[in-house]
């Protein structure tokens, strides 16, 4: 593990990967301890930092806690760039994680940052239980079910525009609600793969296209991927632009 403290600069506390020993948990704690809330908010240095700690032959999970109270407001400052930033620097595919404190966080740059980092974030309000958000925090992370997770179909049918995308991954007591248009009639098998402890598990399930066409009780279903295909675009505006 590694703490890296950031304001207008970034500071690590070893410069490299420690073992988890009470002697480094130790110094760890002394080191956040000494903490004090001044200067900038340096979130693209600091990340960038973050990510070039992850051994490149290592296939070990890799996971950046990202702890924050503000915005960026030293080095770049556009948050459409931040996020463009990591999946270029986050070659060894690392996780990421943001919890947001206070009401002066970038939610939105936050929940991009999770999002191509296939993690979560979660946010403190100044009148909400810290211990109690941070402790529903780690037992969420903490417990990995399946990591890498592809779709796919066989036959004539083929699924498009899905969403979450790209997926995150899977935890224990979370789920994952995928939302998606698919091309084709006929009885196809849906595959869901991922890693598990190194090995890569496929749970799969026959589906009948045929069967879903004018289908009156699922009218609720192409709504509710409306709004995930119109969140996708409204971030795409955000982070790229409007064409």
């Amino acid at each position: 593990f590694e703490v890296i403290r950031f304001s207008t600069e970034s500071e690590p506390l070893f410069r490299e990967l420690k073992k988890s020993s009470s002697e480094n948990r130790a110094k760890a704690v002394e080191f956040v301890q000494g903490f004090k809330p001044i200067g900038g908010t340096g979130i693209s240095d600091a990340l960038k930092t973050a990510l070039a700690l992850k051994p490149s032959n290592s296939q070990r999970p890799f996971v950046i806690i990202f702890l924050t109270d503000g915005k960026p407001t030293v080095g770049e400052l556009k948050a459409g760039d931040i996020v463009r930033m990591v999946p270029l620097k986050n070659q060894g595919l690392a996780r990421i994680f943001c919890f947001g404190i206070g009401t002066d966080v970038n939610t939105q740059l936050l929940d991009s940052l999770a999002s191509v980092g296939r993690g979560a974030s979660q946010y403190v309000l100044p009148d909400e239980d810290l211990e109690v958000k941070l402790s529903s925090f780690f037992t969420k992370i903490k417990d990995p079910v399946l990591a890498d997770l592809k779709l796919s179909m066989k036959g004539d049918v083929r699924i498009t525009q899905y969403y979450p995308s790209p997926l995150p991954d899977l935890f224990k007591n979370d789920q994952l609600i995928l939302f998606g248009k698919y091309k084709g009639f006929g009885k196809t098998v849906v595959s869901l793969a991922g890693r598990a402890g190194g090995e890569e598990i496929v749970v799969s399930s026959e589906f009948d296209a045929d069967s879903r066409q004018g289908n009156s009780v699922n009218e609720f279903i192409p709504r509710l991927w409306a709004v995930r295909r119109v969140g996708f675009l409204l971030e795409e505006i955000h982070l790229k632009g409007e064409n």
